[in-house]
């Protein structure tokens, strides 16, 4: 055993030593399980160090000392021995179990001071006896492997100390330094390295002094050397890595000279050397934030947690006109307004309270007794514990603000050149009324006014003149209605009221009232405007869902139909309205369907030369076969159609298809036929190019430009853009002809200055002919005129001889109309250049053509 012992000493580890005891242990007892174990946890648990089964090395094992033998054996003082019926005497052993142990020796392992720290122990799977010589042996043996634990244990325990003062280092950023003087020796931890990013190198004096800047390493040395010459004792310096950047590389080195503990001549210079990089940043952002602070133009008010001041800042001062030391240790409330009640403080102060923070508007008083309106923030400040430390008001004056802000609202519910409500903030009144109505069941009516031909003061006066005729009707308008009425200027010429517990027929009277008003003449200076308005009147049946846009829509209904029938009239919104305008919408989208998918159709009726009898000229007519409502007139979609922006498209088409079947015609030997389109006024816009759109189509068809005539009404033609854009086309060889000639816009100076090609009769004048003398000497004096400036007459509408020999008396040029033929598809009109341009034409009877034609 001596031996055995002796070579326990002189193994190179511990875990060799363990080994040893387990085998010495195997030998001796040849117990199924072997165990060194060490406590864990608050002695709670065990972790082996090693671990045996039948004398093979195991892996190690954790497992509870509670409800096992091991937990009685730590309770002893002694060997802890039981020979058999270990199962049944702790039944909550799961591992003995496992292991069908049955006999049981354990020992305590101990420190110097008698504490246990750990446990030997050997399991046996069948009944064993232990003698007291072998339970001595066994004792003897616990002692030197727990001498042995012990020293680990110790050896730990240095190891954390160690590692927790490194990681301490490492969380401080911090490096502690010690130079013998007398020897000039430098040591410094291993933090050191991090510090100055040399990881893998020893650090000495000379190595961090050069990873410094350079001033910082002349400063340094200077005051090693003064310490070295005893000039000195202690120092406090910050220095510079050389890449050093905000938030590292900054050392702050703090050290002091002490004598050696084991040689007192000796002197030892102790130092820390720390990076505070992130410190001074935060100094300085402290330094910044005072700053900011200072010269902050939003007044600042920082009280304690009683609610007394204890900084503001200099903004504070000139709005409030109090100093610092005036306000120290008062409490806020001598700037209060006395306009705000307790209730309202009390609500900001809960809000604050349960929040941490309140915002709004509020009024306060200054120094020489002004209120004045500022936006106020407050926040709590809170300690660790979540008590409150401060309270922090910012707020400024907000006296411009208000101002501004009552101005914009103002503008942006009112119309700025009226005053009056705008249309936005109607329908929020009108949406609003609507509701109420509906559970006050009081009704209401709606006035949609529209001036009647205001573009035309727009035109001839200009706009100033017609920016005075709006504030005109906006004060007429206002001082016809009641204060509970709402009166806006929904948009351009165009006014809506809401009418106030009013039935139909008082809207209606009052709309009339209103009609006569703005009927007076308009007088500024010595111009005086004389002006109509139509109105249409649309009542809120309280049980009806509505809404306020559908009600802008039956007033607006209502006023199309007044202007449409008698401009200057009242017009109540009705069923029969509502359905004009509905079948309106229909017959809109019909139409963009027809043209989208090509199902128009262009006709051509004949023009015929009264000279030769020969047709001449075809003008191209739209047509419209719709297969729900059949043919569909040009007088009931043209309209449409250039309302809602679709003539142009509809014109486009006209012409492409008309020089399609010119091509047609010319191909067949009628290169003298020539076809007249019409054009819109809408057509001739700026940004609709009709000199490239005609020229195209034309070029694409490759017939001559002289084929096409296009004709243009009169009042088209007094549009300066218009008669340019005709010359252009002119220029090129198209003809031009004025349409509707003689119906309210004539003027002779525009045939004089402006060359056309053709004139038109219209055919209120043919059909007037014969009971109007007048008629007959007008369209006498324009064909002698005509003649004289070389411009061909075309009479259209001819439906009677009568009125054939009439206008060939008055030297008319060309007719048009049933008397010849209506318009036809281009194949039957090649069918009539057979019957009127074929040679065998002057022994036909013309009698004879007009009977077979229906």
């Amino acid at each position: 055993m001596t031996l055995s012992f002796s070579t326990f000493y002189n193994l190179p580890s511990s875990e060799a030593r363990y080994e040893l005891a387990l085998n010495l242990i195997y030998e001796k007892f040849q117990p199924a399980h072997c165990l060194i174990g060490k406590f864990i946890d608050s002695d709670t648990r065990v972790k082996t160090v090693a671990y045996s089964v039948n004398g093979e090395k195991s892996n190690y094992i954790i497992y509870d000392l509670e409800g096992t033998p091991c937990k009685d054996a730590k309770d002893s003082q002694s060997v802890c021995s039981i020979s058999c019926n270990l199962q049944q005497m702790y039944a909550e052993d799961e591992i003995l179990k496992i292991f069908d142990i049955d006999g049981y020796l354990g020992v305590t392992l101990r420190a110097l001071d008698h504490t246990p720290i750990g446990i030997m122990v050997c399991l046996f799977d069948e009944k064993i006896e232990i003698s007291s010589d072998d339970k001595h042996w066994f004792r003897e043996l616990s002692l030197l492997v727990g001498a042995e634990l012990n020293h680990n244990l110790e050896l730990s325990a240095q190891e954390i100390l160690v590692r927790q003062l490194a990681k301490g280092e490492r969380i401080a950023r911090l490096s502690s330094w010690s130079w013998n003087i007398s020897r000039n020796i430098h040591s410094f931890s291993q933090e050191m390295q991090t510090l100055i990013n040399l990881p893998d190198q020893e650090i000495g004096f000379e190595v961090f002094c050069d990873s410094l800047k350079e001033k910082d390493q002349k400063s340094l040395r200077v005051l090693m050397q003064k310490i070295r010459n005893g000039q000195i004792s202690h120092i406090d310096i910050n220095v510079s890595h050389s890449d050093r950047s905000q938030f590292k590389g900054l050392f702050r080195v703090i050290g002091h000279v002490e004598r050696s503990d084991e040689q007192e001549d000796e002197r030892i210079f102790c130092a820390s050397v720390q990076d505070i990089s992130y410190i001074y940043a935060l100094n300085k952002q402290l330094e910044l934030t005072n700053v900011v602070f200072e010269h902050a133009t939003e007044a600042i008010m920082i009280t304690d947690h009683k609610n007394r001041v204890v900084m503001v800042n200099r903004a504070f001062e000139r709005l409030t006109g109090y100093s610092d030391t005036e306000l120290l240790g008062r409490n806020p409330s001598v700037l209060s307004s006395g306009k705000h009640s307790s209730e309202f403080y009390d609500k900001m102060w809960t809000k604050l309270c349960k929040e941490g923070t309140w915002k709004g508007e509020i009024y306060n008083r200054r120094k020489n007794g002004q209120i004045f309106p500022e936006e106020l923030t407050l926040n709590i400040v809170r300690d660790e514990e979540g008590d409150i430390v401060n309270y922090v008001a910012i707020f400024r004056d907000i006296t411009d603000w208000k101002r501004n802000e009552a101005q914009l609202t103002f503008y942006a519910n009112h119309e700025p050149l009226t005053a009056l409500i705008n249309r936005r903030c109607f329908m929020d009144i009108l949406e609003t009324r609507i509701s109420q109505t509906r559970s006050t069941l009081q009704p209401c009516s709606l006035l949609f006014i529209g001036l009647d031909h205001f573009k035309e003061v727009n035109d001839i006066y200009g706009p100033e003149i017609g920016d005075k005729v709006l504030i005109s009707v906006a004060k007429r308008l206002k001082n016809g209605l009641r204060r509970a009425d709402t009166i806006s200027r929904y948009g351009g010429d165009e006014f809506a009221i809401l009418l106030d517990a009013t039935n139909q027929q008082s809207a209606h009277d009052i709309a009339s009232k209103l009609c006569d008003k703005l009927k007076q003449p308009y007088v500024f200076n010595e111009l005086t405007i004389e002006l109509t308005a139509s109105v249409g009147v649309a009542q809120l049946d309280c049980k009806s869902r509505v809404t306020a846009a559908k009600f802008i829509r039956n007033a607006a209904h209502a006023l199309e139909s007044a202007k449409k029938t008698n401009r200057g009239s009242v017009a109540l919104h009705n069923q029969a309205i509502q359905n004009a305008y509905l079948n309106k919408i229909a017959l809109r989208d019909k139409l963009r369907h027809a043209i989208k998918y090509e199902l128009l159709s262009v006709y051509y009726q004949p023009i015929v030369d009264q000279s030769s009898g020969r047709i001449v000229k075809f003008e191209a007519l739209v047509r419209w076969f719709d297969e729900e409502q059949g043919m569909i007139s040009p007088g009931a979609f043209i309209p449409i159609a250039e309302e809602f922006g679709l003539i142009q498209q509809i014109g486009q088409f006209v012409l492409e298809r008309a020089c399609m079947d010119l091509k047609k015609v010319q191909s067949v030997g009628y290169t003298d036929i020539s076809i007249s389109v019409n054009r819109s006024v809408n057509e001739f816009k700026v940004s609709n190019n009709q000199f490239d759109l005609i020229s195209e189509a034309i070029e694409k068809y490759d017939i001559p430009y002289s084929s096409i005539t296009v004709e243009v009404t009169e009042s088209m033609a007094t549009n300066h853009y218009t008669w340019q854009l005709l010359r252009d086309l002119r220029g090129k060889g198209v003809k031009i002809a004025l349409d509707d000639f003689c119906t309210g816009y004539s003027s002779l100076s525009h045939l004089i200055e402006n060359q056309v090609d053709y004139l038109k009769i219209d055919k209120s004048f043919v059909d007037s002919l014969l009971q109007d003398k007048s008629k007959q000497i007008m369209i006498s004096c324009l064909v002698e005129m005509a003649k004289q400036l070389g411009i061909k007459v075309i009479a259209e509408g001819v439906e009677s001889e009568t009125q054939l020999n009439v206008l060939n008396d008055l030297g008319c040029d060309h007719i048009q109309g049933y008397y010849y033929s209506p318009a036809r598809p281009i194949g039957a009109c090649i069918q009539l250049l057979e019957e009127f341009n074929s040679e065998k034409k002057a022994d036909y009877e013309l009698s004879a053509v007009k009977e077979s034609r229906i």
